[in-house]
């Protein structure tokens, strides 16, 4: 049976959209059994984020951290945050080791994919923050594999100094 080129058309649409929800499911269930895993801060003794119930702030109201001075300056209840670049296809995330948590509220953090449809491909894990006390401290984040034990180096690692006003 020959199919007209509209129908064609309409059922490579269809599949085009079964594959992004596919992927869309397949990047929550990775973040899921991410979360799952155990955050790296609970191995480490260290304080875990608050998490915060603020709305998801405009992306013209967020701070973005210094990337040359890997420093992050807020006023006292301005959001900030921490982009790093990340392929979770490759087991790796980025764990936040230590945190201000006194100065710092932990709003929200995921993943965003990179500008291609391309399964696999790099993109970013975004952190934000809110400033809820004035000083100063310290963000360090190790990127590694949860399962992995604490006595395996990470692939990278990234340091912040945090400073409220």
């Amino acid at each position: 049976m020959l199919q007209q080129p509209s129908q064609r058309a309409a059922m490579r649409s269809e599949r085009s959209e079964d594959h992004q929800a596919a992927r869309r499911r397949a990047l929550r269930l990775t973040l899921l059994v991410a979360s799952l895993s155990g955050p790296a801060w609970m191995a480490t003794g260290c304080a875990p984020p608050i998490l915060g119930s603020a709305e998801r702030p405009r992306a013209s109201d967020v701070v973005m951290a210094d990337m040359r001075t890997f420093r992050l300056a807020l006023v006292m209840g301005q959001i900030g945050e921490v982009r790093l670049p990340s392929n979770p296809s490759t087991g790796y995330r980025w764990a936040l080791m230590e945190a201000s948590t006194d100065l710092l509220n932990l709003l929200d953090h995921g993943f965003v994919a990179g500008r291609t449809d391309m399964a696999g491909a790099p993109g970013e894990e975004r952190w934000t923050f809110q400033a809820v006390k004035i000083g100063s401290g310290e963000l360090r984040f190790e990127y590694r594999r949860p399962w992995e034990p604490l006595d395996i180096a990470p692939a990278q690692r990234a340091s912040y100094r945090v400073e409220v006003r």
